[in-house]
């Protein structure tokens, strides 16, 4: 198993008890703002846990067309890791104070540059998937 497909696997599973735990916390009676925090938890779950088991497992199962076991870590697929787990991050600390702030550009600009580092790693992800996905016979015929 890459690497990378540790990574994301072992994050995803951090979002969601994450996620999970602030969901609970957001409910619990008496909670002020828990309305701020409920696109920040499902976020957390659906981009965090759901979305990165699913890239970590693809890059771990699809195989490759050409493999070279001194390079198996791949620059697009850590930096999808890297942008995704970022924008997550910034995303989580950012959005909650976003209805909060009328007068200040600065936290809707911070969750614009979230999103787009999340599109930017989705953007990643599928260069590194795209050539995998391929008929048998291409595979072995090594055609693209």
């Amino acid at each position: 198993m890459p690497p990378v497909t540790r990574w994301f696997i072992k994050s995803g599973m951090i979002w969601f008890a994450l996620g999970v735990t602030l969901a609970f916390v957001a409910e619990f009676p008496g909670v002020q703002g828990s309305a701020l925090l409920l696109p920040v938890y499902w976020h957390m779950l659906v981009i965090g846990w759901i979305t990165q088991v699913i890239m970590g497992v693809s890059i771990w199962m699809f195989p490759r067309k050409k493999r070279n076991r001194k390079k198996e870590q791949s620059l697009l697929a850590t930096g999808a890791f890297f942008l995704l787990n970022g924008g997550l991050l910034v995303r989580f600390l950012s959005e909650p104070f976003l209805p909060l702030v009328t007068d200040s550009a600065v936290v809707p600009i911070v969750v614009i540059v979230s999103g787009i580092m999340q599109v930017v790693a989705i953007i990643l992800f599928i260069g590194e998937i795209w050539p995998r996905v391929q008929p048998k016979r291409k595979r072995k015929s090594g055609g693209t």
